[in-house]
């Protein structure tokens, strides 16, 4: 156990001195992250100086930002932002919590994914309530997977979802917020990420945010993706083998009941 611990803690420190990692990201929506996992990973990337991301459950998660303030989470991403409403909810209930965790100095900073067809139809009116508003959104992640099965797009990287990401990046610089892409990285998003150029803050894959401040070669890039997805891996050997032990203790109680009963 420890030593799978101490090959996270190690790819961590990796990721953050050659490829200038941003931040880890846990997910209460599509992984269905447990308190404890989150709790350990918290713990690793406090170790190594990485910065913990959350994707809580949705605009109207309350309980997921609450558990993300408590946990000291750094950045909390919310899903499913599809109208101004539903940012007005969400950012609402991140406020309320600012002055109950005011004490333990724990601020995590708030983004949004931009990732449905409704969330581009709307997005005008999004950017306009977070600037009319003064809400606390400084970068909004492109969920490209979302978004190209939204428009029935089977392809991450296809012209429409380029022009859709230089679209709102446009937008979003007239009101001073952030782009990260993200969406099915992997070594064959080198073309998308490079067209894109300086245009955006940082990308990410389903574990790992990048910043985009340095040009990469293609070869660097497959290295960043390759360590990206080993990392990936490690994490989930380690929740492979940390369910595996708790259920051994299980097992070994049941049959020793067993046998009494």
């Amino acid at each position: 156990m420890y030593k799978l611990e101490k090959n996270i803690y190690l790819q961590l420190c990796k990721l953050k001195d050659e490829f200038n990692l941003l931040g880890i990201k846990a997910e209460f929506e599509a992984e269905g992250t447990r308190i404890n996992e989150l709790g350990i990973l918290s713990d690793l990337c406090s170790s190594s100086g990485v910065p913990l991301k959350l994707k809580v459950g949705g605009p109207c998660a309350k309980r997921d930002l609450y558990e993300a303030f408590q946990i000291g989470v750094n950045e909390i991403l919310v899903p499913m932002i599809e109208s101004a409403c539903a940012l007005k909810y969400c950012t609402d209930a991140y406020m309320s919590l600012i002055p109950i965790f005011e004490s333990l100095k724990i601020c995590p900073s708030l983004s949004v994914n931009i990732e449905s067809k409704k969330a581009i139809e709307n997005i005008d009116s999004i950017l306009e309530t977070i600037k009319k508003l003064s809400l606390p959104i400084k970068t909004i992640v492109i969920g490209r997977s979302d978004l190209a099965n939204s428009l029935e797009e089977t392809d991450v990287n296809s012209k429409l979802i380029m022009s859709l990401c230089f679209m709102l990046i446009e937008k979003c610089k007239k009101y001073n917020i952030k782009v990260t892409i993200g969406g099915n990285l992997t070594r064959n998003s080198y073309k998308f990420i490079n067209e894109l150029d300086s245009n955006i803050y940082a990308f990410e894959s389903r574990k790992c945010t990048f910043s985009n401040l340095k040009p990469l070669s293609q070869c660097n890039f497959n290295s960043l993706i390759n360590d990206a997805l080993e990392f990936e891996l490690s994490w989930l050997k380690f929740k492979k083998s940390l369910y595996q032990i708790r259920s051994a203790e299980g097992n070994s109680r049941i049959s020793k009941i067993s046998n009494m009963v």
